[in-house]
């Protein structure tokens, strides 16, 4: 019995749209093994920016609007890094990471 290979669903950006779109899979589809949801984003925090004014003014703490991804997704792999090159008919992201004092490029598929 082969292994098949699972249905990549690559999202790129953590903002608002991002966010919601990689939330409402976690909660469809995440957990079926048959598909694989990735996130990408620069940062691995969502910073809630309506708010920013009152952190600004001093009524809210920073840390009432700024999330870390990873506790929000469970089931959706979350990669930080910056997006580099998008190849749709080939479908292939290029991906930098700054594990170290370096940028390091992988490309996803």
């Amino acid at each position: 019995m082969g292994m098949t290979i699972p249905k990549r669903i690559l999202i790129l950006g953590g903002g608002f749209a991002g966010l919601s779109v990689a939330m409402e899979l976690e909660k469809t589809l995440a957990r079926d093994a048959s598909v694989e949801v990735t996130l990408i984003n620069r940062d691995n925090f969502f910073l809630f920016t309506p708010m920013l004014h009152e952190v600004a003014a001093s009524d809210l703490d920073l840390t009432t609007i700024v999330n870390p991804v990873r506790k929000m997704l469970r089931y959706v792999r979350f990669l930080a890094g910056e997006i580099q090159q998008i190849d749709v008919r080939s479908k292939k992201v290029v991906v930098s990471s700054w594990i170290s004092a370096r940028p390091r490029f992988r490309a996803l598929r």
